[in-house]
């Protein structure tokens, strides 16, 4: 706008330029002009950096059936720091129609740690562990079974707020039953009711805490677990695509891994990926 401003006052002063009330309005009208193109333009821009936007139009690919093209959008915003359970979701579902299985219910896995209660995404993810060649049955005690299940419902953060309100409400219980009123009926069978609460609690986030980075899903259509991690060891069983895996050990490109139900093996690094 500088250089037009230079040239409108060039402009003014040539010799037989008469009306030069005219001249003025019109190149008002034209830095008008320009001021409101040059704030539409930066404003698409900036539209086009929302997130909100970006989101959008991935969503928009994948309806269209560009699931590589949406997946590359969706994972460019997790790359920017913007992590979400909805983003890991549609994630999974781009590559569940891309026919990778691996891949698909790996995303759901992370989606399920951050909106563990979505319905769609449970009905999703049990659809494609359905679909996972040779399932492993999960081999738990009771205790895991029926107690811990209940913690399922709960995110990382969700479960954290639970065990610190948990554990102020007990401190709360202890000063109002053994300092305030110590003489109140029950008190022990509350007291200890909200202890064992609080530590079965407080074992639950612990166990999500600990499994956090030592989890894993096969991305590749199928590993050899082996006795050693070496190219020529014996094959202990094989694993196929979607099978979820705990990592006990690395070394070199190898992963000493516990299956589900229990059974260890190595296998290749590059064949599964962390949740």
């Amino acid at each position: 706008m500088t250089i037009l401003k230079d040239m409108v006052n060039k402009l003014l002063d040539i010799p037989g330029v008469m009306n030069k009330d005219i001249i003025k309005y019109a190149a008002v009208i034209i830095l008008l002009v320009l001021a409101i193109t040059i704030s539409a333009v930066n404003a698409q821009k900036d539209g086009e950096r929302d997130p909100a936007y970006i989101f959008y139009k991935a969503n928009a690919l994948y309806e269209d059936g560009k699931y590589d093209e949406a997946i590359n959008v969706y994972t460019g915003l997790i790359d920017q720091g913007l992590e979400s359970g909805n983003l890991y979701y549609n994630i999974g579902n781009s590559y569940f129609k891309k026919g990778e299985l691996g891949r698909a219910i790996l995303n759901y896995e992370r989606a399920i740690k951050l909106i563990p209660g979505d319905s769609d995404l449970k009905s999703n993810y049990d659809f494609a562990l359905s679909q996972v060649k040779n399932p492993v049955p999960a081999k738990s005690d009771p205790f895991h079974r029926k107690v811990l299940n209940f913690y399922r419902s709960f995110s990382t953060n969700g479960l954290t707020i639970l065990v610190s309100v948990t554990y102020m409400v007990l401190l709360s219980f202890v000063f109002i039953f053994f300092v305030i009123k110590p003489g109140i009926r029950h008190r022990y069978v509350f007291t200890i009711s909200l202890l064992m609460f609080f530590l079965i609690s407080l074992y639950a986030l612990s166990d999500r805490i600990t499994s956090q980075n030592r989890e894993a899903v096969l991305i590749a259509e199928s590993s050899d677990a082996q006795f050693e991690p070496v190219d020529n060891a014996t094959i202990h069983y094989t694993i196929y695509e979607g099978t979820k895996v705990y990592i006990i050990q690395e070394k070199m490109d190898w992963l000493k891994i516990r299956r589900q139900d229990g059974k260890i093996g190595w296998i290749k690094k590059a064949d599964s990926e962390i949740i």
